[in-house]
């Protein structure tokens, strides 16, 4: 029985001694894996003897570990859960990695909340020595997958500088595979060649993104229905339903305030485009817009104004294909015809009647053309803010008028010294003081 007795404590120090050596292997390679503040890291979650322990971990660390020769038979069949899906890890040879997900996600502040999905990313990785590697990121499947070739190094405070490239692939494979949502995928035609290079510093650091499309059409979305459009009675002044051609002032302040590139654009702004993605990249960043009036028609007509990156592809497939089948001539015409100007009021005419008292669009000047426009990009939060202060904004009023192509020096000095003394009618007027040019402020039409 003593004897008993004595196996069974030899077995609980045993036992314990062996908890003990396992927690503390466990915690030298928990802290091995901290990370330094400031380093690239990941959220990493562990049980140890039935604790969930959270921690950042060092991305830097994580590679040499699993990149290392030892660890291939503890990877290799291992999975991953993590927000963008669940990855399968393998260990194909000596110093490398690679990573399958499907389906995955990705979600971009830049894109808004919606997550992009794809149905397939496979991600290689190979050691170069002395925290440096190189490797491929294939999204969507065979054979229309799009290869990104990278490489990239940490430096010695654990922020990663990558290099990455796509070479020229067709534009149709890249719909294709960041398109699982679209609705027109299967009748869509695209045509061109799509190439990217992408530089970044992890984390957090600046990154350029430059891409190159040629030779990119459209078809087969049926945007020439759009030559007939009718407008919707919400956005007519009187009973008829056909779209006028406007003159004046209000075109030329409608395209300095919201594209002036638009007469030299195939339907999208490839600079404003990447540049607004840069600047967006920081889900606290204040979203920067770069959608041409194109795009923002094919949002009036068809897409809708959903934050997703499905909607943003829908926009630029639809606005490619208008440039072609409407003109800018038309596709000018018809945004003046249903753009939002605030309080449910939509399209230039009723705009006019409604926020300037007046009939004939063609005779507002423009100053008054000027206010109208830079309502636009956000039309109920600027036409109420300047509705609480009872006058306009003059300094975002002041880039629209500066803007205007073409005007005359003298008649834009003169619209400029006006513009301090100018409210419209839909404002209390804040002052009545008389300008320079003796106009009485709170008219209509300079």
């Amino acid at each position: 029985m003593m004897k008993l007795r004595r196996l069974a404590v030899m077995a609980t120090i045993v036992g314990v001694t062996l908890l003990l050596a396992t927690l503390a292997v466990a915690l030298l390679a928990w802290k091995a894996v901290a990370a330094r503040e400031g380093e690239w890291s990941l959220p990493l979650r562990f049980t140890i003897a039935g604790h969930v322990v959270e921690q950042e971990a060092s991305v830097a660390v994580l590679l040499r570990l699993a990149s290392h020769p030892l660890a291939a038979r503890v990877v290799d069949g291992r999975t991953l859960a993590t927000s963008h899906g669940r990855w399968t890890l393998h260990a194909p040879a000596q110093g490398s990695l690679q990573a399958d997900c499907a389906p995955c996600s990705v979600t971009w502040a830049a894109l808004g909340p919606a997550p992009l999905k794809l149905e397939r990313a496979q991600l290689t990785l190979f050691a170069d020595g002395a925290d440096r590697y190189h490797g491929t990121l294939a999204l969507g499947p065979a054979p229309r997958a799009l290869t990104l070739h990278w490489r990239g190094a940490f430096d010695k405070a654990g922020h990663f500088t990558l290099d990455a490239r796509l070479p020229t692939s067709p534009l149709s494979h890249a719909v294709h595979v960041l398109g699982a949502d679209l609705p027109e995928r299967d009748r869509v035609e695209v045509k061109g060649t799509l190439a990217l290079t992408l530089a970044a510093r992890l984390p957090g650091g600046a990154w350029q993104l430059r891409p190159v499309l040629e030779g990119f059409e459209v078809h087969g979305l049926g945007t020439e229905r759009l030559l007939d459009m009718q407008r919707p009675a919400a956005c007519r002044i009187d009973a008829r339903p056909d779209v006028p051609t406007l003159g004046g002032w209000l075109p030329r302040a409608v395209i300095a305030a919201e594209d002036q590139r638009f007469f030299e654009h195939p339907g999208y702004d490839l600079a404003a485009l990447t540049d607004a993605l840069a600047a967006n990249q920081r889900a606290d960043a204040p979203l920067v817009g770069a959608s041409t009036l194109t795009q923002q028609l094919a949002k009036l007509t068809v897409t809708g104004g959903e934050r997703s990156a499905t909607r943003k592809l829908r926009e630029l497939l639809y606005a490619v294909e208008m440039e072609r089948t409407l003109g800018k001539a038309r596709i000018l015409q018809l945004y003046l015809a249903l753009a939002p100007w605030g309080d449910g009021v939509c399209g230039a005419e009723r705009a006019v009647r409604v926020h300037l008292g007046q009939r004939d669009t063609s005779a507002v000047g423009p100053v008054a053309s000027a206010w109208l426009a830079s309502l636009l990009s956000a039309p109920d939060a600027h036409l109420h803010a300047d509705m609480r202060q009872g006058r306009i904004d003059e300094a975002r009023v002041r880039r629209v008028l500066e803007a205007i192509r073409p005007m005359r020096a003298e008649r834009r000095e003169k619209a400029l010294d006006t513009l301090p003394f100018w409210s419209p009618p839909v404002l209390a007027p804040a002052r009545q003081a008389v300008p320079p040019d003796g106009t009485v402020a709170g008219s209509p039409s300079p």
